[in-house]
């Protein structure tokens, strides 16, 4: 909570490059959501809450169902990254449809 006075923080968006530990994860194996989950230490009934998607809904993802554009955008916001560094990570490994 803000106390009164007291100025926002800006948030700064984490950049995903090749040497980024999610881009590793995923070389080593991991598939894009757990790698992102992990990096970020967000279990998924927090991730639930910050972004609107059903628990079931995210056990799926996990699980390498395709993804939504909305839901793509909810995570990205939830893991303070850019959507398309999040698209970049996925890469062809999961359907992503409007």
């Amino acid at each position: 909570m803000r106390r009164k006075g007291e100025r926002l923080r800006p948030i700064l968006l984490d950049t995903y490059g090749p040497e980024h530990g999610v881009a590793r994860a995923i070389r080593d194996g991991d598939r894009w959501f757990g790698a992102w989950q992990r990096q970020k230490a967000t279990p998924y009934a927090m991730l639930a809450k910050r972004t609107g998607i059903p628990l079931a809904r995210i056990s799926a993802l996990d699980a390498g169902d395709r993804i939504s554009r909305a839901e793509l955008d909810a995570l990205a916001i939830a893991w303070s990254v850019s959507t398309g560094d999040l698209i970049a990570s996925i890469g062809e490994s999961t359907q992503i449809v409007d």
